[in-house]
């Protein structure tokens, strides 16, 4: 059995700053896990890395509003005030750990771009440690941090499930998906930063997140929220590529299968609209009978201008580009299919500011936190440094005041049974089969990006059945009894998603109901909530935005 003070689930950028902010509070034993390997394997790694920051002489109000409305008013402001106010001294922390950003040549001053989705904020951009680039910068340094501080590491070991014990979290059952052994760990709290959910969709780079964090928390009795809004990105079929974002802006656009521009139909922004409208235009020209296919067409841009931008933004694109030019594929010359490719369910553990969740003992930070609906460039990097950063000390402060732990004998003895029962099963269904009868309930685009009753309901009885072939799986080796456990979180997330889908009766950012096509601030300014029934059965409740707590609220209807 490992003996710890605080158990990180998660190391990426949240569960890095996290480890990092409970050393620095004087927390001696720390321990980070990671299913795969510590530091290499996160979405934060895989990502560009920009990072929005809000520095001196930013008008911080201003950019509040922007997020606030960006986010239909969904947001925690608080959270969203503190963690503008914080991030200036976040980035002087990463330049001081050799961290540096690209800044306008032959000047002092960084370079910085607007963030799709919102007005006025500004991240930096192509950040750089040593000879990385990129969100692999960012992890780079802040890896050494987390070895400087002695903080103990685990990889390759999959949390299963948590143990708990007086009121409070206790500790947590893990398997080693190499040896299949099972580990026992004894924690005076728990830190989940494990990431989000993009159900082994087809966007880059997002293989790992499986919702292993929410449904951690949500067998633990924690509540979840925001769990209705799932982004869905755009990209090729044939291989990852991100910066589409950035090239739509500037020039690219998206044809339907006739070959002709159709966004200005949908949205005034046309390409240059939000993901999410941009998927749902996509939909409906399926609709119309427009599509698929659809192309990305970069005939008409600045060859030379976005090959420089791409290749100078991260480590990813740049090898993208790379093998695509090997391969001989020219993307500048050729319009390249594109399809909508799911991405992030934006919800997660509904906590405090602090982290703290329902269940005493037990924090969420980055992207296994429910914070708020929507996905912006630069947005999630910060949200999760921000997160773990605060939530950190938090914990920190939390295993202070807390007394030991002790497990319950028969409850760790109940957990290590779960954990291996796939692999005692002499024959089962596989993972692989659920995971793809998963995707076929979820990912038509009448289900995930427009939705109604009928549809949603439809594939919650689906979902519900697949639940029951989730509990039967088989595991023929370590490898499998890891995804088997995955897929079981994937398939719980599912249902989470299609229950407050059927809940939020309006339409708002990524979740589009068309048979309620309006946004409806006067009823709907609320959260929806998901916790474990005594019986096991989802009880979902609402939670009203407390904005007369709030400096922001929408314009137009009163405010509840």
């Amino acid at each position: 059995m490992i003996d710890t003070d605080l158990l990180i689930v998660g190391s990426g950028f949240a569960g890095l700053w996290a480890a990092i902010a409970a050393r620095d509070a004087g927390i001696d034993r720390v321990l980070l896990v990671d299913k795969a390997a510590i530091a290499l394997s996160s979405q934060s790694k895989m990502s560009a890395g920009a990072t929005i920051y809000c520095l001196d002489g930013d008008d911080a109000d201003m950019w509040l509003r922007d997020v606030a409305e960006a986010q239909g008013y969904l947001c925690h402001q608080d959270m969203v005030a503190d963690m503008l106010a914080t991030s200036e001294r976040r980035l002087r922390c990463l330049e001081s750990w050799g961290v540096t950003y690209q800044r306008v040549p032959l000047m002092r001053r960084y370079m910085r771009l607007p963030s799709r989705g919102f007005k006025h904020v500004r991240m930096l951009v192509r950040p750089q440690w040593g000879k990385r680039v990129g969100g692999a910068a960012v992890i780079g340094a802040l890896k050494a941090q987390v070895t400087r501080r002695r903080v103990q590491k685990r990889s390759r070991l999959l949390v299963t499930g948590l143990l708990t014990g007086g009121g409070r979290v206790a500790g947590a059952v893990g398997i080693d998906r190499s040896s299949g052994a099972v580990e026992v760990i004894r924690a005076r709290a728990v830190l989940l930063a494990a990431g989000d959910c993009s159900f082994r969709g087809n966007y880059i780079a997002t293989d790992h997140a499986t919702g292993d964090a929410f449904r951690l928390a949500y067998d633990a009795g924690a509540r979840l929220s925001n769990m209705e809004f799932l982004a869905v990105n755009t990209g090729s079929p044939s291989y990852g590529f991100e910066g589409t974002g950035v090239i739509l802006r500037r020039g690219g656009r998206l044809l339907n299968a006739q070959g002709k521009p159709f966004l200005a139909d949908y949205d005034p922004d046309a390409d240059a609209a939000e993901i999410g409208a941009l998927v749902q235009s996509m939909a409906r020209e399926v609709r119309r009978g427009h599509g698929p296919p659809f192309y990305l067409d970069l005939r008409r841009t600045n060859r030379r201008r976005l090959s420089f931008m791409l290749s100078r933004a991260a480590s990813l694109p740049r090898i993208t580009l790379e093998k695509l030019a090997a391969a001989g594929v020219d993307i500048f010359r050729t319009p390249q299919e594109w399809v909508p490719a799911v991405q992030s369910l934006r919800g997660g553990v509904r906590t405090d500011i602090d982290g703290r969740s329902d269940v005493p003992g037990l924090f969420a930070a980055g992207l296994a936190q429910a914070f708020d609906p929507g996905l912006f460039n630069g947005w999630s990097s910060m949200r999760a440094m921000w997160a773990g950063e605060r939530v950190g000390r938090a914990a920190a402060a939390f295993v202070r005041e807390a007394g030991p732990v002790s497990l319950d004998a028969e409850q760790v003895e109940a957990c290590t049974r779960a954990a291996l029962t796939p692999l005692a099963r002499p024959q089962g269904p596989e993972p692989d089969e659920v995971i793809e009868a998963l995707q076929r309930a979820l990912f038509p685009f009448e289900v995930c990006i427009l939705k109604s009753a009928d549809r949603l309901r439809s594939a919650l009885e689906t979902i519900e059945h697949l639940a029951v072939t989730a509990a039967a799986l088989h595991a023929s080796d370590p490898h499998e009894l890891a995804k088997a456990h995955e897929t079981a979180n994937m398939v719980r997330t599912a249902e989470l998603f299609l229950r407050a889908s059927l809940a939020r009766t309006e339409s708002r950012g990524d979740h589009c109901r068309e048979d309620y096509p309006d946004r409806d601030d006067r009823h709907w300014l609320r959260w929806i909530t998901l916790r474990r029934g005594e019986r096991g059965a989802a009880e979902v409740a609402t939670e009203p935005v407390p904005l007369s707590n709030y400096a922001l609220h929408p314009a137009g209807d009163p405010v509840p």
